[in-house]
């Protein structure tokens, strides 16, 4: 009797245990709208048609797609008060805005909140 327990207690944790090799990750095409809205919000500069040759020989990219989350991301980065707070922290000026249509305003602003950083450093 003891012995039919252990046997059954041996199957049971045996039954338990998963193999790492049986469930592999399922890979699907990159999301290139959320990579170019990600490179922007991290202040990247937008990746060349060429960039793309190099990091993947297996998957086609979706340059127009791409451009097109790149350009979502630079409205949420780009703006006068987000700038201007990159500036108080003393962070740079973010390669992704250097492109946007009122970038010399977007990058006085920046510095504006640049010496504004400064200042409150020295004061404290």
């Amino acid at each position: 009797m003891r012995l039919a327990a252990v046997t059954l207690l041996m199957l049971i944790l045996t039954a338990c245990h998963v193999d790492p090799y049986t469930h592999q990750p399922n890979w699907s095409d990159p999301d290139w709208f959320n990579i170019g809205k990600e490179d922007a919000i991290s202040g990247v500069a937008a990746k060349r048609a060429d960039d793309f040759a190099g990091e993947s020989r297996h998957v086609q990219a979706d340059r127009a797609e791409y451009l097109r989350g790149y350009a979502r991301g630079q409205k949420a980065i780009c703006t006068e008060n987000f700038v201007e707070a990159l500036g108080y922290a003393g962070k740079r000026f973010p390669a992704s805005c250097d492109t946007v249509e009122d970038t010399d305003r977007l990058q006085a602003l920046w510095q504006r909140g640049m010496k504004a950083g400064e200042t409150t450093t020295r004061l404290n």
